[in-house]
């Protein structure tokens, strides 16, 4: 009977070990480095800093910045790198203005009659970019949906077509100046700007008042690009400051033309805001702004619509892959998020809840669109569109205001949205470098990602797990990095869990859980 035991339990044991799915780290092939993980704070962070309790405003912000962890070791908050700062156009205070909902109205440091700079205003914002310093995160990019209100050629924040700029001509330099404006404004507040965006998704219709925003032809782009690099040119303060351009708002404008956006912006191939790539980084283009001080070859996209299966994702992801390479430029996944018809995309079950863009399923699919950013495209960073917003189900944090008055403050949760970043943005720091990993990139089943600290004393890899079956996998790493592991951790976010400590050992034999992220972080 003893034998019997013996031989069934090593016959499963045989079963295990055969069930596990081999994934080999080698951190001696490299490839790009990354940059910083981040969110918005548009539109809420501005009414919340001035409005909400304080425990609420901290809460969020510690959900957002935080690097400690609590009693059972657990992450406190996810650890943004970087905070991106929406510049209203002013809409907040415009006498008439009818955008709606009320909350999406932006503030801006001008006076309603844009004679003078009131530096009171905005103190939501700031509020937010203190605690995000505070916690270790110093670094902001200030982007701007659309030129201020009194700037613009019909005295709104949404535009009067869709098809070019809403800004008048005579006021590309002055808008650049309040830009710059700002920026000083802030840097002498002992806040880093790296980065300043000062157009958004120029591809998009933006002549209704669902938000602030301006559609923008190639050429007007450009202009206004060499605008604020003129700007920023007037001290040696701003010598570090880089312009992103151009906020795309799908990764297909970077390499391809929509013939319904020639008819719509009634315009040749050189002004519709397509091919971007070509546009701003040929020098056979009358649009290149490659040679400017402030400028870098780098791009911003948003990876919004593009896909709706897994092939379609990698599909557009290799084709725009190529055409960075082209042209050696560095794409930034500069924001994203679940919007409604994304319930049509892989990963997406038919038992889903309609317009519950909370839940793990759809926190998987993000983190199949962060899996093949990185691996596809080569993205140095990464950012999440809203940090928090009212009804916000498909923000990081939601916002549950009294009454349904943002005034009257209220309460925040968490979003699995949240914590499956945080399974990329709390572990794997800026000057982490993506290294080599085999066994494991099936964006339907079982996918991972792996990087290694700048002094190499840590490997961190994240596992996207599709499926609904656990999967048991073998991590296999260099016999010279193997010899000097100290402790392997991991952390899991699912259903049940939110970046939760599950796993702590010397063991590279690990089971990624069902329907979630785990991140496994091997010291040295």
């Amino acid at each position: 009977m003893k034998k019997t035991t013996i031989a069934i339990l090593s016959l499963l044991l045989a079963v295990n070990v055969g069930a596990q799915q081999k994934v080999t780290l080698n951190p001696d092939v490299r490839y790009q480095t990354i940059e910083f993980f981040g969110a918005a704070d548009a539109w809420s962070g501005n009414f919340v800093g001035k409005y909400w309790a304080d425990n609420v405003k901290r809460q969020i912000a510690d959900y957002l910045f935080s690097t400690e962890y609590d009693a059972s070791g657990n992450p406190v908050g996810i650890g943004l790198t970087i905070w991106r700062v929406n510049l209203g156009a002013g809409t907040l205070e415009q006498p008439g203005a009818d955008i709606y909902p009320y909350q999406r109205r932006a503030e801006s440091y001008k006076t309603v009659d844009g004679k003078a700079y009131d530096w009171g205003k905005c103190a939501g914002h700031e509020y937010f970019m203190q605690a995000a310093k505070d916690r270790g995160c110093n670094q902001f990019i200030l982007f701007s949906n659309s030129p201020l209100v009194q700037y613009t050629k019909n005295g709104k924040g949404y535009a009067p077509t869709d098809n070019e700029a809403n800004l008048r001509e005579d006021c590309y330099d002055d808008y650049a100046d309040y830009l710059v404006d700002v920026t000083e404004h802030l840097m002498d507040k002992g806040f880093n700007i790296p980065y300043i965006s000062p157009i958004n998704e120029p591809q998009g219709d933006w002549n209704t008042p669902r938000q602030e925003g301006s559609p923008w032809r190639n050429s007007e782009i450009a202009r206004m690009t060499r605008a604020l690099d003129t700007s920023l040119g007037r001290s040696s303060k701003f010598d570090d400051v880089r312009i992103f351009i151009a906020e795309a708002n799908r990764l297909k404008m970077i390499y391809t033309q929509r013939p319904k956006m020639f008819a719509r912006f009634q315009s040749d191939s050189l002004e519709c805001p397509g091919r971007q790539l070509f546009m701003f980084f040929d020098k056979k283009s009358p649009h290149y702004v490659g040679d400017l001080k402030h400028m870098e070859y780098e791009f911003t996209a948003h990876p919004y619509h593009d896909h709706f299966t897994s092939a379609d994702l990698r599909e557009v992801h290799r084709l725009a892959s190529d055409e960075f390479k082209k042209y050696g430029v560095t794409y930034h996944s500069s924001e994203w998020c679940l919007l409604p018809v994304s319930k049509q995309y892989g990963g997406i079950t038919a038992d889903w809840s309609k317009g519950n863009h909370a839940d793990i399923q759809a926190a998987l699919m993000m983190a199949r669109l962060i899996h093949s950013d990185f691996v596809d495209v080569d993205a140095v960073s990464w950012c999440y569109w809203k940090g928090m917003e009212m009804r916000g189900d498909h923000a990081l944090v939601s916002l549950h205001a009294t009454d349904g008055d943002i005034h009257k403050g209220g309460y925040a949760s968490a979003n699995k949205m949240l914590w499956v970043l945080g399974n990329y943005s709390r572990f794997v720091r800026p000057g982490y470098v993506r290294v080599a990993l085999d066994g494991a990139d099936d964006l339907d089943t079982l996918a991972a990602t792996a990087f290694v600290s700048p002094e190499g004393n840590r490997l961190v890899a994240v596992f996207v797990n599709s499926s609904f079956e656990e999967k048991p996998v073998e991590l296999s790493v260099p016999k010279a990095w193997k010899k000097k592991i100290k402790s392997v951790t991991s952390y899991r976010t699912d259903a049940r869990h939110d970046l939760a400590r599950t796993v702590t050992g010397e063991g590279l034999n690990h089971v990624i859980g069902a329907r979630g992220v785990t991140t496994i972080v091997i010291d040295l």
